[in-house]
């Protein structure tokens, strides 16, 4: 009996103990309760340890705080009011006491009592701003601090190109969905906006034009008839370039091809001697009456300069032709599409004409010729050309230093393949390939006046022009 008195006193202690420990643990959970559970947040704002008070005030704070906005290095500040932003502080409230409410209970305080860590819990705020204010201010941004890209510029004063350069511009999109996110935002009130980077425009043929058109404005009584071909990417630029001029000696590139399509190679001393002298600097009209002659013309000058007509019209150069050989009587002339416009004149030779676009695409031939044996000139003539025999024909025209036109303000030490040409009042002509590191190029120059042509004025543009080609395919900006 007494065995069971003292069993049921040390029942009642035990659970007077528990009792009491259960009492302490729920006012200590109670005392807990007055402020909010760990790992709460509200618009990414932790409150662990305030109390509801504190919560809200801190929100009301927050969203009445601007949000620093970072742009380019620019620092700006959106202000609540600027896009709407309203904080409901009623309809917030009440989400955090239904946060709250879930977890009163015996749920809660047992995970209180055996100290389990609560979830993680994210209370919705009540929060709203206006999205076309938020465009808005975007749009604002963008047209205050946006960078285009601008385009490459001609430099006329110093014959070279200004490089393009990037552009930086706001990316809408990526920039609203982070400024959103910072306006809802009651901690880290902050963002940077997008950038979007576009590159450099190219420098493009266009531009090399707006140069030579520059410099030739300078002289309006000046008609120029100029062509360039990138020999890399076949882009061409034309002024004029499909108006009739005078033949004048640059036609000796046309006698120089026809050579040797009549010529095998190795050339004999003589003929290679009157081609010296046709193309050289003395570019001497004897010695190339001589292969129209003898050479071409199987003993006839005119046949030589009608058999040369024939082959230019079979190459796709319509507007060139030959009726006589140099400083002869021309029966008659030849009536092209370029000399047959009215629209602009040079009142051509009545003998030989060209124009600036014949002579370079001849010259292109020759050169697609050089590199590969290949082009229009092997297609048109099937086994009478080499790759070696048009580099000869290159080579030729490398050796007429004529240190005017074209080659006057080159870099010393390039390349130039061409054969200029002038007549005593004008017009003054160069026409060549120019090899250079940046690529190589053809370029004819035409320059013609209706009054006397003064020799200063057409070879200081001529080399201008030349420079600014030159410049164009080798940049130094």
């Amino acid at each position: 009996m007494r065995r069971r008195t003292g069993l049921f006193a040390w029942l009642i202690v035990i659970a007077a103990v528990i009792a009491f420990l259960l009492a302490w643990q729920y006012l200590d959970y109670r005392t807990a309760s007055r402020t909010l559970p760990a790992g709460m947040t509200m618009a990414n704002l932790p409150v662990e340890g305030d109390t509801r008070e504190q919560a809200l005030n801190k929100l009301e704070v927050a969203f009445a705080t601007p949000v620093e906005v970072t742009y380019q290095g620019e620092r700006l500040l959106l202000s609540p009011d600027a896009v709407e932003l309203r904080f409901d502080a009623e309809k917030t409230a009440a989400n955090l006491d239904a946060a709250l409410a879930a977890r009163i209970g015996v749920d809660g305080f047992v995970t209180h009592v055996l100290r389990q860590p609560p979830e993680p819990e994210e209370v919705p705020v009540a929060i709203t701003y206006s999205e076309e204010r938020l465009d808005g201010f975007l749009a604002r941004i963008a047209r205050q601090y946006d960078r285009p890209p601008q385009a490459p510029v001609p430099l006329p004063d110093n014959l070279i190109f200004r490089a393009g350069r990037p552009g930086q511009e706001l990316d809408v999109e990526a920039s609203r969905t982070l400024l959103a996110a910072a306006l809802v935002s009651a901690d880290g009130r902050q963002t940077e906006l997008v950038v979007k980077s576009s590159e450099a425009p190219l420098l493009e043929i266009t531009v090399l034009d707006q140069m030579i058109r520059s410099l030739t404005d300078d002289y309006p009584h000046i008609i120029p008839g100029i062509f360039i071909k990138d020999l890399q990417t076949g882009e061409e630029l034309g002024i004029n370039d499909e108006v009739a001029f005078a033949g004048l000696s640059v036609l000796k590139i046309a006698i120089l091809e026809e050579t040797y399509r009549a010529l095998d190679v190795p050339l004999d001393v003589e003929a290679a001697d009157w081609i010296s002298e046709s193309l050289g600097i003395t570019s001497s009209n004897f010695k190339a009456n001589l292969l129209l002659r003898d050479v071409i013309g199987e003993g006839d000058g005119y046949a030589g300069a009608e058999r040369l007509t024939a082959s230019m019209n079979y190459l796709g150069l319509p507007n060139t032709f030959m009726v006589a050989p140099y400083d002869a009587d021309c029966p008659y002339t030849i009536p092209t599409p370029a000399n047959s416009r009215t629209d602009i004149t040079t009142n051509p030779d009545y003998c030989m004409q060209t124009t600036p676009l014949d002579m370079g695409l001849l010259l292109e031939m020759i050169y697609q010729c050089s590199q590969s044996g290949g082009g229009a000139l092997t297609v048109a003539y099937p086994g009478a050309f080499t790759a070696e025999e048009c580099s000869e024909m290159i080579n030729w025209m490398t050796k007429n230093s004529f240190d005017n036109l074209i080659e006057a303000e080159l870099p010393g030490g390039t390349v130039v393949a061409h054969k200029h040409g002038f007549g005593n009042e004008g017009p003054h002509a160069d026409a060549g390939i120019v090899f250079s590191p940046g690529g190589d190029f053809v370029i004819v120059i035409y320059l013609d006046s209706p009054q006397y042509l003064e020799w200063a004025e057409s070879s200081s543009l001529a080399a201008k022009i030349a420079k600014a080609t030159y410049n164009y395919f080798n940049p130094t900006q």
